[in-house]
């Protein structure tokens, strides 16, 4: 086959003078209210997973290498009028100069036929809102808009992935099955979560506890945005799904186990005096009640007692353990904890009190491709991590007064006399107790502010944080004020990253991971958490004094935390940082008060740009930052579906690949300069105030 015949680069960036708002997520902001009461929540969700499938595709290059066409005006005009009314009348609205029909025909008879328009992370995407079609023209000509499973078939059927008699029975390889199977959960289980409401009204009068509960229900709604498969956590039944993800704010009454003393390892933080988790996370009656139970049991002085998540203490203990327990290493105590709340990892567990010790527990579930346990070498890596990060904060002032970290130190695990640290079974019985900075959950001018929460628009529209920050200073929503606003974000983020690269190390700073510190209006710094990920360059650490880790490594598996030079660091800020994390409030902020993305991509081009002449990099470090951020013409990409396929499921972390896609700041520095409006309202309020009344 032909390679994709793509519009000429000038075409490309010609037509895309007028990009606004109308990327990957504007789908699921612009018009948001309106589209909640005409689209049940099961056509929402399959609107939002068809744009992060399509856009997913495009850029992992599924379509290199097919004949694909491009159609002229004409022929996309004539394509598109053969369409029925009701098919064709969303397209019709949704017309823009510079989009561009594209058609497949992927099989005799059978065609593919997407609209597409120039995008800024990557050369094309889907125009936001539009469908995807399957035409037949063989036989009696008709046409099909396709949901996200259906145009994997078709894609499958057109690669000769399977034939189409072995579509028909079911009979896929094994990796097109897990990734068929992962779309058709995280279709129906983000469904249930849009047709939740996560209640978000007067934010900034909720204690600095309950509010940053709230936003990580919010956060949760997306989960990872961009992943077309992100919000399926198979495992859970549709009422686990409902008594476990943070959006629903059940309480979780946390089960508890004993586990030897003899075969356990502890964490940093935990000290000859320990007594466990209970110490920290239970109150007096719990810690009685465990007291009791050990007693009662003949354990007191043998084992210690953690929290199990009563998921995990169902479906996966008697899976991976139950020798363990029928051998009495390990005991189930008949207690049961205050009841918790989950957080936006799920497996993560906040208080339901204004308490700075959180949990995270092992959850057999699998997401992102990966099961989500919590073994001990990570935890140990962690520990390692901490070191460096609080080295860091000693030798750089401005992180010494911005660089927020949790405490990660206190953990205990499972470890069988036999087993070792990267053995199956031991990493399902652990258990971590995460301390936030005490003052940031009870001082009320403090604010903690997932950054997934500001990257994530709310199924019905109508508010983003932004609106409560604008008001906590007296502004009005414009172009100006919600611009300066997201200049001042990416100038806290970006100096504090830039500081460590520096140093030589970079956190895994995904909306997840990097918290917002907010401060009576100000940004303030960023709070840190899952400090496993410490992605670090050893050379580098050494010139500042620091010294290498000593990461634990599963001999011969692919290791992501040390890199050679710093060139290979700034990856994880080009990926996570910017394509996923900024990216995302990019396009949520832009849906939200209809300002154009472009202003926002080159508002945050200007602040790196600033932040790498202000901090003190040689010679060589401006350079090289200069050139990979903002002036490379291509950039790395973090692939998402390929991965998945590819593992067919299994153990380990989340499967990904590199790519290379476009470099966004020089896609919108080769844009033409849009004038600035006086003043944007929010896009959405007239269809909120009807969605509302």
């Amino acid at each position: 086959m032909n390679s994709i015949t793509e519009p000429t680069n000038a075409e490309q960036m010609n037509t895309a003078t007028d990009m606004t708002s109308t990327t990957n997520m504007t789908s699921t902001t612009i018009d948001a209210a309106e589209s909640m009461q005409t689209r049940s929540a099961q056509q929402y969700a399959e609107n939002q997973l068809l744009q992060a499938l399509v856009d997913g595709l495009w850029v992992e290059g599924f379509f290199d290498g097919t004949d694909g066409e491009w159609l002229a005006l004409e022929q996309a005009q004539s394509l598109l009028g053969s369409l029925p009314r009701d098919l064709s009348e969303r397209w019709l609205l949704t017309e823009q100069p510079q989009s561009r029909l594209w058609r497949w025909q992927h099989d005799e008879g059978h065609a593919l036929v997407m609209l597409m328009q120039p995008g800024i992370t990557q050369a094309w995407e889907k125009v936001p809102g539009s469908q995807v079609f399957h035409q037949q023209s063989s036989g009696e000509p008709s046409w099909c808009a396709l949901a996200p499973r259906q145009l994997m078939l078709e894609i499958f059927k057109g690669q000769n992935v399977p034939s189409e008699e072995t579509l028909e029975a079911g009979e896929l390889g094994l990796g097109e099955q897990v990734f068929l199977e992962a779309l058709r959960v995280s279709e129906e289980q983000t469904a249930l979560s849009v047709d939740h409401r996560v209640d978000t009204r007067r934010l900034l009068e909720r204690s600095s506890a309950e509010f940053f509960t709230i936003m990580e229900q919010w956060a949760s709604l997306l989960d990872r945005p961009y992943h077309p498969t992100a919000k399926a956590k198979q495992g859970l039944s549709n009422d686990e799904y409902h008594a476990y993800m943070a959006e629903f704010a059940q309480p979780i009454a946390l089960r508890w186990v004993a586990i030897p003393r003899g075969q356990m390892t502890t964490g940093a933080g935990v000290d000859d005096s320990d007594m466990g988790p209970a110490a920290w996370m239970a109150d007096a009656t719990t810690q009685g009640a465990l007291k009791a139970a050990l007693e009662q049991q003949g354990l007191a002085d043998s084992h210690i007692a953690i929290p199990v998540h009563p998921w995990q203490h169902q479906h996966a203990l008697p899976k991976w353990l139950d020798e363990a327990f029928k051998a009495g290493q390990c005991v189930t105590l008949e207690v049961e904890s205050s009841p918790w709340l989950a957080t936006s990892s799920l497996r993560s567990m906040a208080p339901m009190d204004s308490s700075a010790h959180f949990l995270k527990l092992p959850m057999a579930i699998h997401s992102l491709g990966a099961s989500r346990y919590l073994p001990a070498v990570k935890m140990l890596n962690g520990d390692l991590s901490a070191s460096l990060l609080h080295q860091a904060r000693e030798k750089d002032e401005r992180l010494a007064e911005s660089l927020y970290l949790c405490d990660e130190g206190k953990w205990w695990a499972f470890m069988p006399q036999e087993a070792t640290l990267f053995d199956e079974a031991p990493r399902h019985l652990s258990a971590m107790v995460r301390s936030y900075p005490e003052q940031l959950l009870t001082d009320s001018t403090y604010r903690l502010i997932p950054m997934a929460a500001l990257g994530t628009p709310l199924p019905e529209g109508g508010h983003h944080f932004f609106d409560d920050w604008l008001a906590h200073r007296g502004l009005e929503a414009s172009f100006e004020t919600v611009t300066g606003l997201f200049a001042e974000l990416c100038q806290c983020f970006f100096e504090l990253n830039l500081r460590m690269f520096r140093l030589g190390m970079l956190a895994e700073v995904h909306g997840q991971n990097a918290v917002l510190v907010w401060k009576d209006g100000q940004c303030d710094g960023l709070l840190l958490r899952d400090h496993d990920s410490l992605r670090i360059t050893v050379p580098r650490l050494e010139e500042h004094g620091m010294q290498d880790p000593c990461y634990c490594i599963k001999p011969g598996h692919s290791n992501t935390l040390y890199h050679d030079d710093p060139e290979a660091l700034l990856f994880w800020m080009q990926t996570l940082a910017i394509q996923v994390n900024l990216r995302a409030i990019i396009d949520t902020v832009a849906g939200h008060y209809a300002i154009p993305v472009t202003t926002l991509w080159a508002t945050m081009a200007q602040v790196i740009d600033s932040q790498i002449e202000q901090i003190p990099f040689s010679a060589e470090d401006r350079q090289l930052l200069r050139s990979q951020l903002l002036e490379a013409e291509d950039w790395p990409y973090k692939l998402l579906i390929a991965p998945i396929i590819e593992r067919a499921g299994g153990p380990g972390s989340m499967p990904f690949g590199t790519g290379r896609t476009t470099n966004p700041f020089q896609r919108v520095a080769a844009t033409t300069p849009m004038a600035t409006p006086s003043v944007t309202p929010q896009a959405t309020a007239d269809a909120v105030d009807t969605a509302t009344a």
